[in-house]
Parts: structure tokens; sequence; C-alpha cells
């Protein structure tokens, strides 16, 4: 029991620094649907927009989903409508009505500025996982690449759930519809109004998924699974990138092979970009990482893998390495 104590303790103590990257988000005057990819490190909105034209900022928290998105597609009267909590700046004559007080990584939100400026926000990395609302607008973002981004019908091709298309974006402080989602690119770090038909758990072309979706450990030589599907109606290249930050996380990848007896495992470095062989519609695919454990600089190490399709959508993954075998108990 001690020495599980003593390993959570050491656990606690390790550099984060690798998880950390930046989002920069270019606003404009007026209202702007912003999607937060990272927690800040300061999250606090008085200490994001000190010194900046921001002067509101609100979220959506209300429980009735039918609040969500409703016939008025203005934002300027938003302060009226139910289910918003919102920051004023302290200059302004209503600041005392505040409600909103920090900022949280993988959510939505609408900021208005009374000048066009680029917002830089620093912070740990946040798996992004859209919760859809059914028979509801979600207001929505993702990761995407910023210069060849995926259209909204490249998106959402593999989710009957979300067709017919009924998506909207935020243009001269009002919500207008999309209607050529074949050819309308979507913008990284941009949030919109997305309507789900049902139950919905589909987060794009490419699914990830890890046994912890907000960390994913490698203990050791015992080789962890990401499992990854491809959701899209066409074939689908992947890459995953291991990130360099103050020391690089040694990662390799294990290659396996089925013959009439057994299975034949080969255990390779990841280099910084590993380009997977491509995946057929609707194929299931694990990626199976373990560490090199005589090359990591301490005893438990972080990196970011950063998993990413020709399309242009990205996974942002933390990973925690440990030299040991010994899994930490949550």
């Amino acid at each position: 029991m001690k020495g599980l104590i003593a390993l959570i303790f050491f656990a606690s103590l390790v550099s984060r620094a690798d998880l950390v990257r930046t989002q920069v988000v270019n606003l404009h005057r007026g209202w702007n649907a912003v999607f937060l990819q990272v927690d800040p490190t300061n999250p606090k909105p008085a200490d994001c927009f000190q010194g900046t034209p921001v002067t509101m900022a609100a979220v959506f928290t209300g429980a009735d989903k039918s609040l969500q998105f409703g016939k008025n597609r203005s934002v300027r009267n938003l302060v009226s409508q139910n289910g918003w909590d919102i920051w004023y700046a302290a200059n302004r004559a209503d600041a005392f009505l505040t409600s909103f007080f920090q900022f949280n990584g993988g959510k939505a939100y609408l900021i208005r500025a009374d000048s066009d400026f680029t917002w830089t926000v620093t912070g740990n990395v946040v798996p992004v996982t859209v919760k859809w609302q059914p028979n509801a607008f979600t207001l929505a973002g993702f990761c995407l690449d910023d210069v060849s981004p995926p259209t909204f019908d490249q998106f959402f091709a593999g989710s009957a759930a979300h067709h017919p298309y009924q998506i909207y974006h935020l243009a001269n402080d009002a919500w207008v519809k999309v209607d050529t989602a074949q050819t309308t690119q979507m913008h990284s770090g941009e949030a919109y109004w997305i309507y789900c038909n049902g139950s919905s758990d589909y987060q794009g072309p490419l699914a990830v998924s890890a046994p912890n979706p907000n960390s994913f450990s490698v203990n050791g030589t015992t080789p962890s699974g990401i499992l990854l599907q491809n959701n899209s109606p066409n074939p689908l290249i992947v890459q995953a990138q291991n990130l360099a930050g103050s020391d690089r996380l040694p990662l390799a990848y294990q290659l396996r092979a089925v013959t009439d007896t057994n299975v034949v495992t080969t255990t390779l470095d990841l280099p910084n970009t590993y380009s997977m062989p491509s995946f057929d519609a609707s194929e299931k695919r694990g990626l199976w990482l373990t560490v090199r454990p005589e090359r990591m600089t301490s005893a438990a190490q972080t990196g970011l893998l950063k998993i990413t399709t020709d399309l242009g959508t990205q996974f942002w993954l933390p990973v925690t390495a440990n030299r040991s075998e010994t899994q930490l108990v949550n």
C-alpha cells in the first residue's frame, strides 16, 4: 500500500510541459463563435482578455435543449435569452451581471470584440468529444487542419444522424444556414449549431478511442492500444505524429501478424510521423504502442500524439509513459 501511495505521489510530480499547446483564434469585430481546444493556463476571462478589445464572452449552460437554438437567429440580445452565462469586461456598466468565470477546453463559446484581434491561448491539450443532443441543435467545434480543412459534407458524410444537413455559422452577429455543405469548408476553432436526428456518438471521419479519453498511458514494454475506425464512405489515410517537447517521448509501435499457429509481433520505433496503411471504409484497426524504457529521461514522461487524416481532421492525445510495467490506479 505504501508503495502504491508513493507511486501515485511521484506521478503527481511529473512535468506536464509536453502536454501544452497554443491555439490561435482570429476574432473579428462583433460576435464570434469559438471552439476552445485547450484548457487555458489562465482560465479566467478577465485574465485571458486583459488589454484586449474583447468585452463579452458567453457559454451555454442551460439544461433545456430546446433553448440552445431558437427562432431568434441574432446574438445581439443574448443577455435576454435563457440558458447562457455571460462575462462582461470590468469597464462596462453591466460588469456586475457577470455569471461566467472560467474557460474550459473542449467547449464552444461566443466572444464579442470591439475590433479585429488575434487571441493566442496556451494551455493543456483536451481530447475533444462532442456530446450530441438528440433531436436538437448542439453548439460544437472540431480540431481541423488550418490550411486544408474538410468540407461539412466530407466531415459528416458517414453520419446518417446528421442528414439532411441543418448547420448554421455565425456571420455579422447572426446565425446563417450553410446551404452548400458539399463545397463549404469548416474551420478549426470555429463553433457551429448542428442538428442531430436521434442519438449519435459520431466524432468525424476517423473515430479515435483510447481506454482513458483524457490521457493515454503506456507502461514499460506492455503494449497499450488505440482503436481507429474509418467512419467515412471512402478510404482514409491516417498519420500519427509523435510531437517534440523538451524531451521527445521514446515511443514504439507494434505490428501483429497471424500465422497458422500463433501471432507474430514486431516492435519498431515510432518515427516523428508514422504513416499507416490506408484504411478502407468502415475498417477498424488498433495502433499498439509501447515505450523504450532505457531511452526515457525520467521514470515517468509525458508527450503528445497528433493523429491526422488526409481529409484535414485532427485528434490530439496526451500520453503518459512509465518505465515500470506497474499501472497507476486512479
